[in-house]
């Protein structure tokens, strides 16, 4: 009897992630495999699909993309979520103390986050322009450039200025979990390296700093993710322009997709993506399976 009620048990469980299941499979794990084989194919104008092995993995690495790709997706996702974090951190710091006003701060700093993103790219579209946006117009008053500069049309800075912008809506959720780190720890320790005479500097890298430490690393893991994946900004200030000057992988792999109506070749960079992703992904898990050992 007890082992017929476990079975019951057991089956009403499996029936209740039944559901769940076959939509995982369906939208997430279906859809992945397809993608691993379509890589392997080459697609005609009449839609005849031929096997070519691994001939699109060798033609991307092979060609200028690749580089260009990876090196922008580098600078994009690593000195972008330095950025984040640094900034973040700031924030969070100023938010901590107790000052007149600090509510409308916090406010205030949230609203970058809170902002679509579609509006934000407007406006910073509007404020990069190099006839009248307010970024040159102040550059130029106060001297460090001489006339009009289009960031946005120019190779060399194109990349930086969509940086700027996804730093600026990023950081404040930076700032808004390490400022719920820094509400963790616990005031005994302050008020004892105050009786031992350390200033706050050294509270801040021999007390605040560790104790947060381990929370910024999985942050940085997560906002590292969302970075790679953020196709939106690059896409709305830029298209990836001028010249994939600003195009990070996930940028090439809508490109050849459907500007360029390469599928299977699109379908080998986002396995490419997929990849680099699993990597990012089980440091993420690494990292909150030890935050919950201690």
């Amino acid at each position: 009897m007890k082992k017929d009620l476990i079975k019951l048990s057991r089956l009403t469980t499996y029936l209740f992630i039944l559901p769940m299941l076959i939509i995982f499979c369906v939208f997430i794990i279906y859809p992945i495999f397809n993608v691993i084989y379509l890589s392997f194919f080459n697609r005609s104008v009449t839609g005849n699909m031929t096997f070519i092995g691994l001939q699109n993995y060798v033609k991307f690495f092979t060609s200028g993309d690749a580089a260009l790709a990876f090196r922008n997706t580098a600078i994009w996702v690593f000195a972008g979520v330095a950025a984040k974090i640094l900034l973040g951190l700031l924030m969070a710091l100023l938010l901590y103390r107790k000052f007149v006003g600090n509510r409308l701060l916090t406010m205030i700093i949230l609203i970058p986050y809170a902002m679509p993103a579609a509006v934000s790219c407007t406006v910073w579209r509007l404020m990069y322009n190099p006839n009248f946006g307010h970024i040159g117009q102040f550059l130029q008053d106060v001297g460090i450039i001489d006339k009009a500069v289009s960031f946005l049309g120019n190779p060399s800075t194109s990349l930086i200025a969509v940086m700027i912008v996804n730093i600026w809506a990023v950081a404040p959720f930076c700032a808004l979990n390490i400022l719920s780190s820094l509400y963790f720890i616990p005031k005994d320790y302050y008020e004892a390296a105050q009786i031992d005479g350390a200033n706050s500097i050294i509270q801040f890298f021999r007390i605040t700093l560790p104790l947060i430490s381990r929370d910024i690393k999985t942050l940085a893991i997560l906002i590292g993710i969302w970075a790679f994946n953020s196709f939106d900004v690059i896409y709305m200030m830029t298209s990836g322009g001028p010249s994939n000057s600003s195009s990070i992988l996930v940028n090439f792999v809508y490109q050849n997709a459907f500007e360029f109506n390469k599928r299977t070749y699109s379908a080998a960079i986002s396995v490419i993506c997929f990849l680099v992703l699993m990597v990012f992904a089980v440091l993420y898990v690494q990292s909150k399976m030890k935050e919950e050992e201690i």
